[in-house]
């Protein structure tokens, strides 16, 4: 059941005694997953309230709420952007509703931000640089507030295997194209790819989670996916943008910010995350019974290997004819060839010696050659 933002506003005021809130703005969030707003109250502070709609996603919510009480003042202080904190929850349909501060600022989508980042007046103002910065601050995070947390902690084989498991799932659904799937299947059973260290990622990074205020990144939001994983999750959605400059100057700064280099397939991973998001999604429709979901999740498969086909990532394998195991089969019989121009298999036309050639002996010491005489038989 969907919860509208005004009864989100309601919620705030049975959730933190004293708030009266005097208008409900809605709330960029995964609408699947999540009813959410922005509620201001009546001393212009913002709220956020995020209520989730089945049970998957209630846990996802409970992860965030531990992962936020990780952070210690200390921690924040040390962070460039704020962190939300939990300020109260409320029981909503069976699960948890959680009440959030919230910085002011504005979201934008990803070409807005390479955007932004293109037409920076100075060094400091580049907002490639700023993401750069962010990420690797991320990712230099103790692991320790991960394992004490209880969340996650995953070694590059633990994830590879996921991959593998999340791929036939994918082609369980019959629905995903045979040489996208090919193409997965080959990246992830390459463990040269999946040669890397570990480390605390976001896991949900997306403009969605950014909060911007005069072209700076003020908050990061979102973090119901954290955990010790694979750092290139944190870069797939940045491969979205238009501009591929821009993500590319973001991995440059974060490469130099990183006390160790990157692994070298990083991007190559985070280009099969943000690929096979489309794959997830169609999957989540399948699972939600939802048609339009199912539906444009093919759609957009089907356009994604178009793409690919045109950028030359996927090539045709040249297919051969399946012949019929008998004499006629081209290794049999020496006529039949196949016309890869047409194709097809042909069968050569017989070159018929005249009775000319039939008289010309084939060589001059062949038995029966003289210089003027014939073959007879």
């Amino acid at each position: 059941m969907t919860v509208t933002p005004l009864q989100l506003a309601a919620i705030v005021s049975a959730g933190v005694p004293g708030l009266y809130p005097v208008a409900a703005l809605p709330s960029a969030d995964d609408a699947a997953d999540f009813d959410s707003a922005i509620i201001i109250d009546s001393a212009k502070k913002r709220w956020r309230v995020r209520s989730p709609r089945h049970p998957e996603a209630s846990v996802r919510l409970e992860a965030e709420h531990v992962i936020l009480q990780s952070f210690s003042a200390g921690l924040r202080a040390r962070l460039p952007f704020e962190v939300p904190t939990i300020v109260g929850t409320v029981p909503l349909n069976g699960m948890q509703t959680f009440i959030y501060t919230h910085i002011p600022g504005t979201h934008h989508d990803i070409d807005e931000l390479a955007e932004f980042s293109r037409h920076a007046a100075r060094a400091d103002e580049n907002l490639a640089t700023e993401l750069g910065k962010m990420i690797a601050i991320i990712h230099v995070m103790p692991e320790t507030i991960i394992d004490e947390a209880d969340l996650p902690v995953y070694s590059a084989t633990d994830l590879q295997e996921r991959r593998i498991r999340d791929v036939e799932r994918a082609e369980a659904t019959g629905k995903v194209p045979s040489a996208l799937l090919k193409r997965w299947k080959d990246m992830v059973h390459d463990d040269n790819l999946w040669t890397f260290r570990p480390r605390v990622v976001h896991g949900d990074l997306s403009e969605d989670n950014l909060v911007l205020n005069k072209k700076h990144i003020t908050e990061v939001t979102g973090w119901s996916e954290v955990c010790v994983g694979d750092p290139a999750i944190d870069f797939s959605w940045l491969l979205a943008c238009s501009d591929q400059s821009f993500s590319d100057e973001v991995f440059e700064v974060y490469s130099r910010q990183m006390p160790q280099a990157p692994d070298r397939n990083l991007m190559l991973r985070a280009n099969l995350y943000a690929e096979f998001a489309l794959a997830q999604w169609l999957i989540r429709g399948i699972e939600l019974d939802d048609d339009s979901m199912v539906t444009e999740g093919v759609s957009m498969l089907q356009g994604l290997e178009a793409d690919l086909r045109a950028a030359g990532e996927i090539v045709e394998e040249e297919k051969l004819p399946a012949f019929i195991e008998d004499e006629s089969a081209p290794g049999n019989d020496p006529t039949i060839t196949w016309n890869p121009a047409t194709g097809a298999a042909e069968r050569k036309p017989l070159n018929t010696p005249s009775a000319a050639e039939l008289d010309a002996p084939t060589h001059p010491d062949a038995p029966g050659a003289s210089s003027g005489g014939s073959v007879r038989a």
